[in-house]
């Protein structure tokens, strides 16, 4: 078994957290039933948001310091700590005290960087970044990701050698910072906040524990940084690198859940080759059973983003503005901007396809040449240039001839059913991002295909309908949660007056139980 993996499998599972520290420390501790009530909205919330579940606690983090930031309240430490308990991110009476000091710490950093960074850009846009930034520190410091960071370092070993771009397409640096944000997007599906922060960790190796020089120096460069650590990350979308690790990546994703699933007898099953190939199958298998669950859970709560979403804004904007000046709300469009969305979802989701027994047949042989023969037997990577004949040139434009005549008789059609401006407009953005939603469930069943899946005849003509609103999804969920008017009325409307009544109902509960012990 390669050395590497050896080591990732006799250190898995020791890595020592912040719940491990100190144990004789005094705990965060809230109230179990409040708390309750905190957990509920956090799921309500979630699902508000579409993302992947990763990601939530990332983005818990986040939403709540830019809450605070909002409405300016002090102790902010204290209260994400407290708020991360009562949403059960962490177990009650877990979390050392001290984690409160510490976070402290990270936020005093970050809102220097706030206070001083000198960019041409929108002070709102560096202020959610910088926020991005700390979150995902706060998150890494809170779950240490040790592990992954091993494992990463394992696969790109075998990925480096594979591809050998020549310099003067790509130098040696970019080729290893790219390799480095596909394996990251694509085994652990890092976000563009997550990819942003490591890559300024790389930026500054002793990030966590910068000096003031040093972050005076960042500040005055940001621009200049943020610029450069952008470029890697826009660079990497749709790549020839992306695109080659995401076929051959399969068999890592399988290793990797293997070892996460058995972290005292990982060593056993990997030291044989006919228990590796048992537990692999088994693991394929129930992957494969279970896409069709994650794909509808994905829909569910994908449905429910939109419906949630799409009511306030039709209660807030579509129906005053039609009812005051239009003079009669057109229930039609409605309906049909309600109803279209959660169609769409559900039609992408039945025609999803599990990759077969040839796509597992693969996957194993290439799990068993990575643990025992240290390779990974692919065709190698060794240029970026893509090949343009003048029939891709014809069918693009062919493509893009045809994507407009659908978008205009998507409009025609909303036009003839009297559909006016807004309604016109709100289904669009819905439709829209209904389908990059759908897009990207339909996605998941291929996680594992590194055999291409052919399209039936009747999936081909559905995606090529929908490829003109996907794209344009696309671009508008890049900026979906920056400028969603619907999640900041949850953020600031709903939230901030929840959290702060059962803080204040906590506290008061605490007030109680101390004046009755004094009586006792």
């Amino acid at each position: 078994m390669n050395t590497q993996l050896t080591k990732i499998v006799s250190n898995f599972g020791k890595a020592r957290t912040v719940v491990d520290t100190n144990d004789d420390e005094p705990r965060i501790v809230v109230n179990e039933a409040i708390g309750t009530a905190a957990f509920f909205y956090e799921k309500l919330r979630n699902t508000l948001d579409y993302q992947e579940e990763h990601l939530f606690l990332k983005n818990a983090i986040k939403r709540i310091l830019k809450r605070k930031s909002i409405i300016n309240l002090q102790d902010k430490p204290k209260r994400l700590m407290h708020e991360l308990v009562w949403a059960r991110y962490f177990p009650n009476d877990t979390l050392p005290q001290s984690t409160i000091d510490d976070v402290a710490s990270f936020l005093r950093k970050y809102d220097f960087l706030k206070n001083n960074a000198k960019s041409k850009n929108n002070p709102r846009e560096i202020a959610s970044i910088i926020d991005g930034f700390s979150a995902c520190e706060i998150e890494e410091y809170l779950k240490p990701p040790e592990e992954r960071e091993l494992y990463l370092g394992f696969v790109r070993s075998l990925f480096i050698d594979k591809i050998q771009i020549p310099e003067d397409e790509m130098d040696p640096v970019t080729q290893r910072i790219q390799l480095d944000i596909s394996l990251e997007k694509l085994l652990f599906k890092t976000d563009i906040e997550q990819l942003r922060f490591h890559l300024m960790r790389n930026y500054e190796n002793h990030w966590p524990e910068i000096t003031k020089e040093e972050a005076d120096k960042i500040a005055t460069n940001f621009d200049e940084i943020l610029n450069g650590i952008d470029y890697q990350i826009n660079l990497n979308r749709n790549s020839k690198i992306f695109k080659y690790v995401k076929r051959n990546i399969p068999p890592f994703t399988i290793l990797w859940q293997m070892i996460c699933e058995n972290k005292t007898g990982a060593a056993k099953i990997l030291g044989s080759r006919s228990s590796l190939q048992e537990f692999a199958l088994r693991l394929i298998n129930t992957k494969n059973k279970n896409i069709y669950k994650k794909v509808v859970k994905a829909l569910a709560r994908g449905i429910m983003f939109v419906l949630l979403t799409k009511i306030v804004l039709a209660l807030i904007i579509e129906v005053p503005y039609e009812a005051n000046l239009l003079g009669e709300i057109n229930y039609t469009a409605l309906i049909a901007n309600i109803a279209t969305p959660p169609i769409i979802m559900t039609v992408a989701g039945l025609f999803v396809r599990v990759p077969g027994p040839k796509n597992t047949g693969a996957i194993l042989r290439m799990t068993e040449q990575i643990v025992f023969d240290n390779v990974l037997q692919v065709r190698g990577l060794n240029t970026l240039k893509k090949k343009k004949t003048r029939g891709y040139l014809l069918f693009n434009a062919v493509y893009s001839i045809l994507s407009l005549v659908i978008l205009a008789l998507a409009v025609w059609l909303l036009i003839y059913f009297k559909f006016n401006f807004v309604s016109i407009i709100l289904f669009f953005v819905f439709v829209s991002v209904v389908s990059f939603l759908a897009f990207r469930i339909r996605s998941t069943a291929k996680e594992l295909e590194v055999r291409s899946t052919e399209e039936g005849l009747i999936t081909g003509v559905f995606s090529f309908i929908l490829l003109p609103f996907v794209i344009i999804g696309k671009l508008l969920s890049d900026k979906w949660s920056e400028y969603n008017f619907t999640l900041y009325f949850w953020d600031i409307i709903v939230e901030s007056p929840f959290k702060t009544f059962i803080s204040l109902f906590e506290s008061w509960l605490t007030f109680v139980r101390e004046k009755r012990e004094d009586f006792e």
